[in-house]
């Protein structure tokens, strides 16, 4: 495998395990509402790979790592969207509003 690829490869795992565990940790607790949710993921998608992973030197590397910050955030997103989905118009308003869990395997 072309070392060039095999870096590119290993920084965009890298970048995907340790936004995907920031995540695990930020919302650990359960997604409270969309607009937190959608929040933590628009920062997420707007870091620069250059500040956050700045021991990943090359061009290849750094592009690596977005992708892999780009992919953990969007797929967290998907799979926690439901849990940030408001209360059904049925439910009592005067109710404060519950803390929604995830019931996916990864969390």
């Amino acid at each position: 495998m072309d070392n060039e690829y095999q870096q590119h490869r290993l920084a965009r795992i890298e970048g995907y395990n340790i936004t995907r565990a920031r995540l695990r940790v930020q919302f650990g607790k359960g997604v409270m509402n969309r607009a937190e949710l959608e929040k933590a993921i628009a920062e997420h998608l707007s870091a620069l790979s250059a500040k956050i992973a700045a021991w990943r030197r090359s061009e290849m590397e750094q592009a690596g790592y977005q992708e892999g910050i780009r992919l953990a955030a969007l797929e967290f997103y998907w799979e926690h969207r439901e849990a940030a989905r408001p209360r059904a118009p049925d439910a009592d308003p005067h109710r404060k509003a519950e803390l929604w869990f995830c019931r996916c395997s990864s969390c």
